[in-house]
This record gives structure tokens, C-alpha cells and sequence, in this order.
């Protein structure tokens, strides 16, 4: 399409719906991994160990859906200061108005983590195990782009952000303690409350990122799906409101862009809630008569 005779693609399209199309450069993705581990015994029966661990991802799919054919950013000024797009499509990419989806491998990401890891082997009817991760996932190929439009395909790395799947912080806990039989302090005794197990596992994640939009097109790129507003430093962005907790976020917050521009709010800067589960179980081993 990028070489194609803009003029005899223009006449073609004049019947033609949507088009398809793959970047002839299409590379299969690729993924560097590297990590260090050091695991240390910080007391008897208990082992420590801390890792970093990284991630580059190469040759990302992208999927440009539906806005490939843009219009050119010599002409968003006009588009979006009110000029009229549909009487002059040789302001977009391809000179017609047609809708263009595009498969590309041009995304990447780079996830950086610092975990650790505490565990205790079940010793005295005991046992304990806690993991903790802090971490950072940046990606220039959001989900959004597949379920909308890339912000600028122009400019792929106006969506680079944090990542839609992205926590910053994971922590999971769990413990195990077996009560004794209790036999020395008589059969009573021993039959209710001997040989009884509890199982905790607690778990937090903080939230992923909101994706904030504007839905309309101030910039002027023909498209008004995924464009991001300015955010107002003085205004605090999230709502306590214990009488409703719907509320997360503060519309004052956020504000429209100027004509022609782009809102300075970044992909991921806006997080949801996260997320505190906790689980317990108690559950008691019983013998058969005679045993």
C-alpha cells in the first residue's frame, strides 16, 4: 500500500469497503529473558532467596485496527480546527477515505522485577512461604489497539505506557500449623481438639492501569477513540468517598487538549483499585477405630 499509485488506489476504493493489509517486513516475535539469583539459609529450615529478572520482547504483534489510512500530520491542524475531512481525502495516508486495518510486528515491551522469596519447611507443625514482587511492565502495543485504534500510527510510541496487565506490587502469603494429637491430656480432650490443621493463604495485588480517553478528536487524526486528555496537576485524581465506593476517579482532574494537540496524560499514569484476598481453611484428620 505505501508504494502503491495513490491516484489509481484512490479510483479503486471508490466501490471497495474496508481493506486488509500485512507489513511485508512481518517478523516473528522474540523475547530476551536474563536473571540473577542469590538464595541464602537466614535461620534453620528457612531459605531466602532475591532475584532480578528481565524481559525485552522484540517484533511485537500490532494490530492497526482500522485506522492504518490516518489522516497525514501536515493536515490535522485543519481536520481539527473543523475542516472537512470527507470532502478531502487526500488529506489521509492513502488518499480515500476507506478504512485500512494493518498487521505489523513493530511492538516491543521491557518488564524489570525484583523478587523475593521466604521458605520455611514445615518444621514444628509449622510451615510458611511469603513471595513479593515489584515491577514494571512498559509497552508501546496496548490492548486497546487491538479492540480500537492505535493512538497515532504515525507515532507508535504516543501508546507507550505501562502495560495493560501491568501490577507494580504482588505479594502472596501462605502458612500451615498442624495442631498435636494431644493423647497426654486424655481421649476427651485429644478426639476435639487434637490433629487439627489450619491453611491461610493471603494474597494483594496492587491495580492495573485505567486507560483514560477523551472521545473526540482534538488532535485531528480522523478518529476519536483513543486520544488522551490533559491532566490538571493541581487536581487530586482520586475520589474518597466512603459513602460510594463506585466513585475512583475525579473528572476535575482531567481537562480537553488544545485544537491540534495531544492530552499530556500518559497510557497507565491512572491505576485501578487493587485487589486483598484472603483464604482460610481448618481441617481435621479423624482415624478409624482401632487405629
Amino acid at each position: 500500500l505505501d508504494n502503491a499509485n495513490a491516484a489509481v488506489l484512490a479510483n479503486r476504493a471508490v466501490n471497495v469497503g474496508g481493506l486488509n493489509s500485512v507489513d511485508t517486513n512481518f517478523r516473528p516475535p522474540e523475547s530476551w529473558q536474563w536473571n540473577v539469583t542469590v538464595s541464602h539459609e537466614v535461620m534453620k529450615n528457612t531459605v531466602a532467596e532475591v532475584s532480578y529478572v528481565g524481559n525485552h520482547g522484540l517484533h511485537i504483534w500490532r494490530l492497526i485496527n482500522g485506522s492504518y489510512n490516518a489522516v497525514l500530520p501536515q493536515f490535522r491542524d485543519d481536520v481539527a480546527n473543523g475542516g472537512d475531512l470527507a470532502a478531502h481525502p487526500e488529506w489521509r495516508r492513502f488518499g480515500f477515505a476507506n478504512g485500512v486495518t494493518r498487521d505489523e510486528s513493530t511492538g516491543d515491551s521491557n518488564y524489570h522485577g525484583l523478587q523475593v522469596w521466604i521458605d520455611r519447611r514445615f518444621t514444628d507443625r509449622f510451615a510458611f512461604q511469603t513471595a513479593y514482587t515489584l515491577s514494571r511492565t512498559i509497552s508501546n502495543v496496548p490492548t486497546q489497539s487491538y479492540i480500537s485504534a492505535t493512538t497515532d500510527v504515525f507515532n507508535y510510541d504516543l501508546d507507550k505506557g505501562y502495560a495493560d496487565l501491568d501490577r507494580r506490587h504482588a505479594l502472596v502469603f501462605n502458612a500451615v500449623y498442624s495442631l498435636p494429637s494431644f493423647k497426654d491430656r486424655g481421649a476427651l480432650f485429644s478426639n476435639i481438639f487434637g490433629d487439627w490443621q489450619f491453611n491461610t493463604i493471603a494474597s494483594y495485588y496492587s491495580g492495573t492501569p485505567l486507560n483514560i480517553i477523551l472521545g473526540t478528536d482534538r488532535a485531528g487524526l480522523g478518529n476519536a477513540t483513543t486520544q488522551h486528555p490533559d491532566l490538571v496537576s493541581s487536581a487530586q485524581i482520586y475520589v474518597n468517598n466512603p459513602s460510594d465506593r463506585s466513585l475512583l476517579i475525579n473528572r476535575a482532574a482531567f481537562a480537553t487538549p488544545a485544537a491540534g494537540t495531544f492530552g499530556n496524560l500518559k497510557r497507565g499514569d491512572v491505576r485501578a483499585p487493587g485487589i486483598i484476598l484472603v483464604e482460610h481453611q481448618s481441617s481435621r484428620s479423624l482415624k478409624r477405630p482401632g487405629e
